[in-house]
């Protein structure tokens, strides 16, 4: 019988294979580093204004209207599950400024590990918690694309990956896996893009990807419907909208009521140009027009968030206006010549010919 060559394949070691995928995530690892990179190198090293002489960066100045914190409270309508801490966190101006700083140096961090694949599975961990975060607070947002849920979902997405991957043979951990240290200590390889076993590395692409699955199809149907349901906006960012509340009416006439802008674009506001009093049948009894809603003295207007940063109700040259997510108690003078005893709802006309109404308090 003639001898058969056998030809034995050589397979590569788990090195060679985790080198080999992290080299094809190569791409996929920056451009992840580099959105958070772009978002805190954005407030602390490409936007500068001169206060008092010195240099200081707007996106990090309480006091600046453009304070990174001012897209917290744009996305307090539409934000998922931890409205009440963030609220709360809203009360707090210490609180507030920690926050920022804390978000803005974790982004830093976690962007530039990724760009020089340091730690990189730790910084891809830190990020899939980022992207749920960004998720949970600003996922209802955006005009086009669903922008806000699509970087959200994107990069929980590319994080699981890389943090599968690690940052391989172009990453600072090459340089550091060398070490004899790390060599001696296993555990650096989850931290360092160390080989890890095979078998756990089957186990947690099955749970990263079925985490993705259920982040991507839950989150859509939450926001949006159209997987299980027609689709509907939980919050709309399409069209303003304003909730009214505790409306009151004193003796004199005067009415005092809460007013939340609870849907709508954070690029624009909810116009007010009329509000009247209106009866059981519908019948206005009492209004007030756009030129005496623009003459509202300031003390009319009391924002939940005084900031100058935060969105705000405030008079305009015909009216008032309400950024989305902005808060206020706001009083009406009492109405010349009519008489408001029939009231039973005040109803704001929007500019657009949307209204809005809510019933006087007692009134059924």
């Amino acid at each position: 019988m003639a001898d058969t060559d056998v030809i034995k394949r050589a397979v590569p070691d788990p090195a060679a294979w985790f080198s080999l995928l992290a080299l094809v995530l190569l791409g996929t690892r920056f451009v992840q580093g580099f959105i958070f990179w772009g978002g805190a190198s954005r407030r602390l090293l490409y936007n500068f204004r001169e206060v008092d002489g010195a240099d200081v960066a707007v996106k990090l100045d309480f006091d600046s209207v453009g304070f990174v914190a001012n897209k917290l409270t744009h996305a307090l309508p539409g934000t998922l599950w931890i409205q009440g801490p963030l609220e709360a966190t809203l009360n707090y101006p210490d609180l507030i400024v920690a926050s920022v700083w804390l978000w803005t140096i974790a982004e830093l961090v976690v962007g530039l590990a990724l760009i020089l694949g340091l730690a990189t599975r730790l910084a891809a961990l830190i990020c899939i918690g980022l992207n749920v975060s960004l998720m949970l607070i600003f996922g209802w947002m955006g005009s086009t694309c669903l922008d806000e849920w699509t970087m959200a979902v994107s990069g929980l997405a590319m994080s699981s990956a890389v943090f599968l991957a690690g940052g391989g043979a172009w990453s600072v951990d090459n340089l550091i896996g060398r070490n004899q240290w790390a060599q001696r200590h296993p555990w650096t390889a989850w931290v360092f893009s160390g080989p890890v076993p095979l078998a756990q590395l089957k186990t947690l692409a099955l749970v990263l990807a079925a985490v993705a699955v259920v982040f991507t199809v839950g989150s859509y149907q939450i926001l949006f419907g159209a997987v299980v349901s027609p689709q509907h906006a939980r919050v709309s960012f399409h069209n303003h909208s304003i909730a009214l509340s505790d409306v009151t009416l004193a003796d004199d006439g005067t009415v005092s009521f809460k007013a939340y802008v609870d849907a709508g674009p954070d690029t624009g506001a909810a116009y007010v140009i009329a509000a009247r009093l209106v009866d059981a049948s519908g019948s206005t009894v009492a209004e007030w027009d756009g030129t005496t809603l623009a003459a509202l003295p300031a003390t009319a207007i009391s924002n939940v968030y005084p900031y100058v940063w935060a969105s705000h109700f405030k008079t305009e040259k015909i009216g008032f206006s309400g950024q989305t997510g902005a808060r206020a108690t706001i009083t009406l003078p009492p109405p010349q010549g009519s008489s408001t005893g029939t009231a039973r709802r005040l109803v704001l006309e929007a500019i657009n010919g949307a209204t809005w109404q809510g019933n006087l308090a007692g009134t059924p």
